[in-house]
């Protein structure tokens, strides 16, 4: 059973890479929560919380299931979040452990104005350069391995 935790800024190509390496996993996204029964993708940058909650909230319902005699537990669960600080991703690394998941942080890396040009969400430059100039490290014992996404 595992955990991949995506890291990257908008336009990375974290959706792509799960989309090719983990087509069967359960995805976590704090994106699925602005969109409407219409399908339509509408950001409120004033709910940027409750989408990270609500994102959170899919995320212990999955590692939970199968936990004691009730069924199998979900093989693989993905979180497509940026992930740009430590603290972010730390609860989820926490959680997984905590359900016997084994965790790895896949870290998507391009160019920022390349990322910029090619995020779905129309996210500008500034905010994504904002991004890249607050990306923390990995802490040292975590699995995390940096992926080139500008072909």
């Amino acid at each position: 059973m595992r955990v991949v935790i995506m890291r990257g800024y908008p336009g990375s190509g974290k959706s792509f890479y799960i989309r090719t390496h983990h087509p069967k996993a359960e995805v976590c996204s704090a994106d699925d929560f602005f969109i409407g029964p219409d399908g339509v993708y509408r950001f409120d940058g004033a709910k940027i919380r409750e989408a990270h909650k609500w994102c959170m909230k899919k995320f212990i319902t999955l590692v939970r299931m199968g936990d004691g005699d009730e069924g199998a537990k979900v093989p693989e669960i993905v979180v497509d979040n940026t992930n740009c600080a430590r603290w972010e991703l730390s609860p989820y690394i926490s959680v997984a452990e905590a359900y016997d998941y084994t965790v790895e942080i896949v870290w998507c890396r391009c160019p920022v104005t390349m990322a910029a040009a090619r995020n779905l969400h129309g996210v500008p430059l500034k905010s994504v350069q904002a991004m890249e100039d607050r990306f923390e490290k990995p802490l040292p014992w975590w699995n995390q391995k940096e992926v080139q996404t500008d072909k």
